[in-house]
């Protein structure tokens, strides 16, 4: 299994156990019952119990915050407790969702943690290390997928770059009940209206939680040649029914090599390349000058002598 397949959140301390996968999601409607499993790993080095525990989640900008709140989702969870397993064992643990038949419609988020330390008499786990699932429900009914391009920049706003990358500052909302994974492109064109460049904004599908925000910080790396303003413009497609927001800006891009190069070029166009003619053209005059004045002496050297008359 690769790493890409687990999410794992550690105190400090050795790790001691693995979980997987990263994250379940579900859409669900009032009253069903979900019956999965998910995958457990002793890594301690020696047989263990482990315990779950199972927490809500919000999220603002991407950061993560887990509440001890057993209410919601992370109370319609059932698993086997405790799971025992021998050192470096692996086992897929079943467990059960059972939505009631009066959840509310929209997004559900809770988190199953997993720890050798059992749950003490508060049902609260005293937690020396422990690793996470994300689970996220969409119960049908009233859902609404709203959301808002809230800014579309470059980072810290600058309008002129002396050298790649190009570096975009994109800032999304969700203003619905379920949780949304904006996607789409940038797209850079020149003056002329030709693409110089696409660049993908969210392409591992990070989910955007109901009433919170993410940032995306996508870049466009290099180009052979690119010198000049350009248009940035941004089109992101989100939710089930596929809802769209678009804007752009301009920006201009100068590399320092190549605006060295126009700096040289209009210095040899200004300055040298007139010289240069100037000196030609005084060196055509002189050797014309000089080929007169050649053609002069010989025709003077080259001109009859009469004897002198007597009478």
């Amino acid at each position: 299994m690769s790493l890409a397949a687990l999410f794992l959140i550690f105190a400090p301390g050795i790790q001691a156990v693995t979980v997987g996968p990263a994250k379940m999601e579900y859409s669900v409607n009032p009253g069903d019952v979900i019956e999965t499993t998910l995958f457990l790993m002793n890594e301690t080095g020696e047989d263990a119990a482990f315990y779950p525990s199972f927490e809500k989640f919000i999220e603002e900008d991407g950061k993560k915050t887990f509440l001890k709140d057993e209410s919601d989702l992370a109370s319609w969870i059932e698993t086997e407790v405790p799971v025992f397993l021998l050192a470096g064992e692996k086992k897929n643990v079943p467990f059960t969702i059972k939505v009631p038949e009066k959840a509310e419609p929209g997004g559900h988020f809770a988190v199953i943690w997993w720890s050798t330390a059992p749950p003490t008499g508060g049902k609260q786990v005293s937690i020396v290390t422990r690793a996470g699932i994300l689970v996220m429900l969409r119960v049908s009914g009233d859902i609404r997928e709203d959301g808002q391009l809230l800014s579309f920049s470059t980072v810290g706003s600058k309008r002129i770059f002396w050298s790649f990358p190009v570096g975009f500052s994109i800032t999304f909302k969700n203003d619905g009940n379920v949780h949304l994974k904006p996607t789409g492109d940038i797209t850079v064109k020149n003056i002329l209206g030709r693409t110089k460049a696409v660049v993908k904004v969210n392409e591992y599908l990070l989910q955007i939680l109901p009433g919170s925000k993410r940032s995306f910080d996508p870049k466009w790396e290099t180009a052979k040649f690119a010198f000049g303003p350009y248009k940035a413009e941004i089109s992101l497609t989100y939710g089930e029914s596929q809802k769209q927001v678009s804007q752009s800006f301009w920006f201009v891009l100068i590399p320092l090599k190549i605006l060295l190069l126009v700096i040289f070029a209009l210095a040899l166009v200004l300055f040298v390349l007139p010289q240069g003619i100037k000196k030609y053209n005084q060196w055509i005059i002189n050797k014309a000058k000089a080929g007169k004045k050649k053609k002069a002496k010989r025709t003077s050297s080259s001109s009859p002598s009469f004897p002198a008359e007597t009478r």
